[in-house]
């Protein structure tokens, strides 16, 4: 692969020179050879400001063509965190009550929808269960005349499901009614333009029989994905009736631009703010893991709010207590969004019992079967027999293809601490772990049955 080099950085004036050796362009670089990247750029915000926008590789490989701050990216389910501004700003203005059922503003919706809120359906807790939209579909309204098919499975509040029901599509539908005006026009009146964010803009695109048509995005970054031992460039449909949840093109200045803003108190009041990434609170008392159209935890002890989208093309974490923001975009499809939380150990200290304050662990077993399935993960090579016999094929699978973008690019696990261990009724046991690799730590949940064969494993909060 072609070196790796700093296309473009942006150093303001209140940033102090950099050290000879960079912390930030050390990540990037590294993990953009191991990821097989072609381009990516990265801003941090301090303070209410934009201290750095650091640009790399191409944002067009065939060209080439140098990712710079202005270089608009797909961020995908990134688009969420403009979307929340969006809401806010209609909640501040007092034409939408968060509180209030959804049938206030779309009376047509079924009655069964009658209890749930608009909060509902931004927070992914609407309960509302999946309908398929046919494929040629584009406007919103016609999309609705399939959403309000979709069933309640679950008491508005009962749970979190991001991946159910497009709960976005709804709410878009709902802004377009109340503006008079599509989505991507609201967008840019309502939040583009007052935020001074020059390069955010949807392609309109559509399928056309054989093709696909869309706008003009001046200079944005095409996508890839690494097969193999080649980048194909990749054409993903984001369909406009649910552009609320995704689809947006945006720079590393705009996101950044609009962090700084939030973070100053502009644009949104700071109560709107803490409103939006504030975690709703499930029925049975619990935290869910979404704000209104934020996704919420804490890292080394420290709250944040963000969204990652594409699965990795955006990764962006705010961390409001710290006043820092940290924007990571890339065009590289195959990738585990993990570079923002890569670049805020930079910032970010953790506590002095991080590395040492774990339960005490009465099945090591488990523990050194835990470690061996996430080191054969990261080489793409995972022990299919540590497995639980129904998992052996489709999932090992999944995790081999996945390891080595996710855990791969992380280094060698050096500890793992055991942080909850949790018995069922059917003897099986699921563990949350905090693993270093390293300095930098990811929480990983598995689940084991019965017999001590693993079930699942996912990244788990802090």
């Amino acid at each position: 692969m072609r070196t790796l080099a700093l296309v473009a950085a942006i150093t303001l004036p209140t940033l102090s020179a950099r050290p000879a050796v960079d912390p930030t362009d050390d990540v990037m670089h590294r993990v953009m050879q191991e990821a097989h990247i072609a381009g990516a750029a990265v801003a941090i915000v301090r303070d209410g400001k934009i201290v750095r926008i650091s640009s790399y590789g191409n944002a067009n490989v065939e060209l080439p063509s140098p990712v710079t701050a202005s270089t608009p990216f797909q961020i995908a389910s990134a688009t969420k965190i403009y979307s929340s501004v969006l809401l806010m700003r209609m909640v501040e203005q007092h034409k939408i009550d968060l509180d209030a059922p959804v049938t206030k503003y779309l009376p047509d919706a079924p009655t069964t929808w009658a209890s749930i809120t608009v909060r509902n359906l931004a927070t992914h807790t609407s309960g509302l269960e999946g309908v398929r939209i046919d494929a040629g579909v584009v406007s919103t309204a016609d999309a609705m005349k399939f959403a309000v098919k979709a069933t309640v499975s679950a008491k508005p509040g009962e749970r979190a499901d991001y991946a159910s029901f497009d709960d976005y599509t709804v709410v878009q539908y709902m802004l377009e009614k109340i503006s008079g005006k599509p989505f991507p026009q609201l967008m840019h009146d309502e939040l583009f333009a007052p935020a001074g964010m020059t390069c955010s803009a949807f392609d309109m695109a559509e399928d056309r029989g054989p093709q696909r048509v869309a706008e003009n995005i001046p200079g944005r970054a095409e996508y890839y994905r690494w097969i193999g031992t080649l980048n194909q460039r990749r054409w993903f449909l984001y369909t406009q009736w649910a552009y609320a949840s995704g689809g947006v093109y945006s720079c590393a200045h705009d996101m950044a631009t609009l962090l700084a803003a939030l973070d100053a108190g502009k644009i949104l009041s700071p109560a709107s703010l803490r409103e939006s990434q504030k975690p709703f609170t499930l029925l049975n008392g619990s935290a869910g893991e979404f704000g209104i159209g934020w996704t919420t935890g804490s890292y080394r002890g420290h709250r944040w709010a963000g969204h990652s989208g594409g699965p990795a093309f955006s990764d962006v974490m705010y961390f409001p207590d710290d006043h820092l923001g940290i924007v990571v975009f890339t065009n590289q499809q195959r990738l585990y969004p993990e570079l923002a939380s890569l670049l805020a150990d930079q910032f970010i200290t953790a506590p002095a019992s991080y590395g040492t304050a774990g339960k005490q662990d009465d099945a090591p077993n488990l523990t050194a079967e835990a470690r061996a399935v996430l080191q054969g993960a990261a080489k793409g090579a995972a022990d299919s027999s540590l497995f639980a016999p129904s998992q052996r094929q489709d999932y090992v699978a999944d995790i081999n293809d996945l390891g080595p973008v996710w855990l791969g690019v992380l280094g060698p696990v050096t500890k793992m601490l055991l942080m909850s261990d949790e018995l069922g009724a059917d003897g099986a046991r699921a563990r949350r772990y905090r693993v270093f690799f390293g300095d930098h730590a990811q929480a990983i949940r598995f689940r084991f049955d019965k017999d001590g064969k693993v079930i699942s494993l996912n990244p788990h909060g802090d």
